[in-house]
């Protein structure tokens, strides 16, 4: 039996969002952390709709028979009409065999969904890209872009959004607006919860954090977009954290931070108790 992660949802509230009945859209929900999001809705009591490429939700949670609906982020015509009328988006599609390219589901697929986010004007539309995306000297982007330069293509769809919406004001009420999550090294193990996480920007350190973690932080940061709206950020468990240039091998090798451990730090790490501890004060990316 699959144990549920869940978010607070009255905390989300503060949004200010009016349609509270209308489902928070997950794109890709047939990946792993696109599955963990259905999950933390599901186990919220927060509407959903889990889409895909054939319609079909086949994730951790299929038991719980969540609605579906047909997306494919190639086909823009499928994307407008999953966004419409939606509370939130969250991204968590990538390239695949069967789904595209990185450059037609990271880049284009991305450009497509944010398109339909405006032109609707939801709210909050989540991104989850990966940490040491700008890093093109880095072990952790070098290897991972031997698969289809996905790295680089992410990189291009998370600007290509940010010039998108440049001209709202992002979080303010009545306006759409975007968060760019960057997770560190994913792992299947259950979350740790928000005690655990740490933030950073700047794309300088990264880590290990569990896809469940990941989702809630998408979750929760769709419910507040004025918290953390037009922003970017990392996130990592914080006894994982370490440099760009080392945390590739730190995360193969499974290493913690030891107490006495001088750990480097970039001055704009965030922690919390809660949600919206830990997203008070994300700098804006404008």
């Amino acid at each position: 039996m699959f144990s549920i992660p869940s978010v607070n949802a009255e905390e989300g509230t503060t949004a200010s969002i009016n349609n509270k009945s209308s489902p928070i859209v997950i794109i890709g929900a047939n990946g792993k952390t696109g599955s963990e999001c259905v999950g933390v809705c599901l186990s919220s009591n927060l509407p959903l709709l889990a889409t895909s490429r054939t319609g079909a939700y086949t994730g951790a949670y299929a038991s719980f028979s969540p609605p579906t609906s047909v997306c494919d982020v190639t086909i823009p015509s499928t994307v407008d009409e999953v966004v419409k009328g939606s509370r939130a988006v969250i991204f968590a599609a990538s390239a695949s065999k069967a789904g595209g390219t990185p450059s037609e589901v990271d880049n284009v697929g991305l450009i497509n969904v944010a398109k339909a986010c405006i032109k609707e004007r939801v709210p909050s539309l989540v991104i989850v890209s990966s940490g040491a995306v700008t890093q093109p000297n880095s072990p952790v982007y070098k290897f991972l872009n031997l698969f289809g330069n996905i790295m680089e293509e992410k990189v291009k769809g998370e600007d290509a959004v940010r010039i998108m919406y440049k001209g709202n004001n992002g979080g303010n009420e009545g306006t759409c607006t975007y968060t760019i999550i960057r997770p560190g090294g994913l792992t299947e193990e259950q979350g740790r919860g928000v005690s655990f996480i740490e933030l950073n920007q700047g794309d300088k350190v990264s880590g290990r954090i569990a896809r469940a973690d990941v989702a809630a932080l998408c979750v929760e940061a769709a419910l507040t977009p004025n918290l953390t709206g037009g922003t970017t950020f990392e996130c990592y468990d914080k006894d994982t954290s370490k440099p760009i240039q080392t945390v590739g091998l730190s995360n193969i090798m499974k290493q913690k931070n030891k107490a006495d451990d001088n750990v480097f730090k970039t001055g704009k790490e965030r922690q919390g108790s809660t949600f919206e501890e830990l997203f008070t004060g994300l700098e804006k990316d404008f």
